[in-house]
């Protein structure tokens, strides 16, 4: 799997895309998650960097996590709160 998307920090949220069976599926995590399992602080940039560090491990639960038939989008993107790690 790798990353396709643009990886943004929107402060409680971080949104990246990443490819799967083909598609590229918009996800996003919440600043809990990354702070609790990937030691993101709470800076400019800290979940951008906590994911560079992390991208694979994300990426492997996010393929997790995916609903065979549900259509992602960017305005219903996957997302992955603390409690699905």
């Amino acid at each position: 799997m790798e990353s396709s998307l643009e990886v943004i920090d929107h402060g409680d949220w971080l949104s990246f895309g990443m490819t799967h069976a083909g598609k590229t599926i918009p996800v996003k995590i919440s600043r809990e998650a990354m702070e609790e399992f990937f030691d993101a602080g709470k800076g400019p940039d800290s979940l951008k960097n906590a994911y560079a560090l992390d991208a694979e491990m994300i990426h492997a639960r996010a393929a997790d996590m995916i609903v065979a038939g549900v259509a992602y989008t960017p305005d219903n993107p996957l997302v992955l709160k603390a409690e699905d790690f």
